[in-house]
């Protein structure tokens, strides 16, 4: 009976044990090996050629991380929708892996990896970190304050030191005509300061049907420094009292906007010569097209215009992110829009007045919400977006009042009754709209409205009446529409 409970006691040691050393094994990986996904190398090329089954990775070792590694890659930003069953459109390094059962394949349910994520959802491009343990965990740190989209081409670049188990991460933005943005500062640094993995396996991952990654390079030790920032222009005039973020008169601006619209279809209307906005959707919504040529001072540019016209009337919203405050759930705005009547206006948003105070610092990426309800069939035409200064956006509301009432006096004379009539209409009125309650759920649409401010003041200063004519002011604390 000893001998017997002795040889169950070492084969019981020996199974404990082989696990154990297939996992330290696992620790490294075959260097230039494809763990599943068809890869195609062509120099600094490699694509991904076929999608392993959800929810793993197509994944390509390039070595073994043995101190500080610099990772860098192009590739063009997928939208999650988009793939097969919405599942997909992610990309980027694993670094810290181990193939815990040796089968070849780096699987999510079972492997040991850190994720370092590009890609494109709901709320716009994102950067992000996870740390998977054998199972999906969710993000340890997600960056959306980029304004990338979907097909976007930007540079990924990693610093990992495996020993701090440190991630510096950063982007690169890449233009139509092949210039590079990039940051000095990274939009993502990370520590795992919780049992980090020791795995040193690295690689370049995929679920892009078909995904591209070009100017692939590794770099270890004294070379692995951060990338060079880039110096680069900005696309306006910094002492400008206002900004063009979008002309949607340009089909090629439009163009560039149809890839980030949700719920709602984006379209050049040739008759209007502008971006037309149709609701298919209960969350319709679309960003304005920006790079870093085009973030700027929220401390100093402060109202939002949209030239527009729509036959609705509806409460909408614009999201945004900057550098310090990059969780777009919590960025936001309501305002009105209300019936145009054919024309074309123009809706000044003042965004200093946001819901929960994050308006400042370098502004990033601007989302319009046209309708909060979402109802189907609504339309929006919308012919520019611009960002301005408070004086310039109250000289040019004083400006366009004064060319009204110089355009009314050349219409000929007035009788003394219309003048009259014309006085008792144009009495001083003040109108104020209770807010809203709100709620702060991040994972849920936010109700309207800011607590304790309201969301409209307007004040109607009447003019003294000459001759022929009625000038009238008109000031709105948050929201301002003036005829184009």
């Amino acid at each position: 009976m000893k001998k017997l409970t002795a040889l169950t006691l070492a084969l019981l040691l020996i199974c404990l044990a082989l696990p154990l050393a297939a996992s330290a094994a696992g620790e490294t990986v075959e260097v230039n090996k494809d763990y599943g996904g068809d890869w195609q190398i062509d120099g600094s090329t490699y694509t991904c050629r076929e999608r392993i089954n959800w929810p793993d990775f197509g994944v390509y070792t390039l070595g073994n991380a043995d101190g500080i590694i610099k990772l860098y890659m192009e590739m063009t930003v997928a939208d999650k929708s988009v793939e097969p069953d919405g599942l997909g459109g992610d990309a980027g390094f694993l670094v810290g892996i181990t193939d815990v059962d040796g089968d070849g394949i780096i699987e999510e349910n079972g492997d040991l990896y850190y994720l370092i994520d590009i890609s494109s959802s709901n709320d716009g491009g994102f950067v992000a970190i996870e740390k998977n343990i054998g199972k999906w965990n969710d993000w340890s740190v997600i960056d959306h304050s980029s304004s990338f989209q979907r097909d976007s081409v930007v540079g990924l670049c990693l610093i990992y030191d495996p020993a701090a188990a440190h991630f510096a991460v950063y982007i690169t933005e890449i233009d139509d005509m092949g210039n590079k943005m990039t940051e000095a500062d990274p939009w993502i640094e990370w520590t795992d300061e919780n049992d980090p993995l020791t795995g040193k396996g690295f690689g370049i991952c995929s679920k892009i049907t078909g995904g591209v990654f070009n100017n692939v390079t590794v770099a270890t030790g004294t070379e692995a420094t951060p990338p060079e920032p880039t110096p680069y222009e900005p696309g306006y005039d910094v002492n400008a009292g206002s900004i063009l973020l979008a002309d949607f008169t340009d089909p090629e601006t439009i163009k560039r906007a149809i890839g980030t619209g949700h719920d709602c279809e984006l379209e050049h209307d040739e008759e209007n010569g502008c971006l037309k906005v149709t609701v298919t959707g209960q969350d319709p919504f679309f960003k304005v097209p920006m790079d870093q040529r085009t973030y700027f001072d929220g401390g100093k540019y402060t109202v939002l215009e949209i030239s527009m016209k729509t036959a609705e009337y509806t409460q909408a919203e614009v999201f945004f992110t900057s550098r310090t405050s990059r969780d777009i759930a919590r960025n936001h705005i309501f305002f009105d829009i209300e019936d145009t009547e054919g024309e074309f206006t123009t809706i000044d948003v003042d965004m200093s007045y946001d819901d929960h105070e994050t308006w400042g610092d370098q502004i990033r990426s601007i989302r319009i919400d046209p309708d909060h309800n979402g109802i189907e069939d609504e339309v929006f035409y919308i012919r520019s977006v611009y960002i301005k200064t408070e004086e310039a956006a109250y000289e040019t509301a004083e400006d366009t009042t004064a060319a009204d009432t110089e355009s009314e006096e050349t219409t000929g004379t007035v009788t003394e009754t219309e003048t009259e009539t014309e006085q008792t209409e144009t009495k001083p009125e003040t109108t104020t709209a209770a807010a809203p309650t709100t709620t702060d759920a991040a994972t849920e649409k936010t109700e309207p409205g800011k607590s304790g401010n309201p969301v409209v003041i307007i004040v109607i200063i009447a003019a003294v009446v000459v001759v022929a004519a009625v000038c009238a002011v008109i000031v709105i604390k948050k929201t301002r529409q003036k005829k184009a």
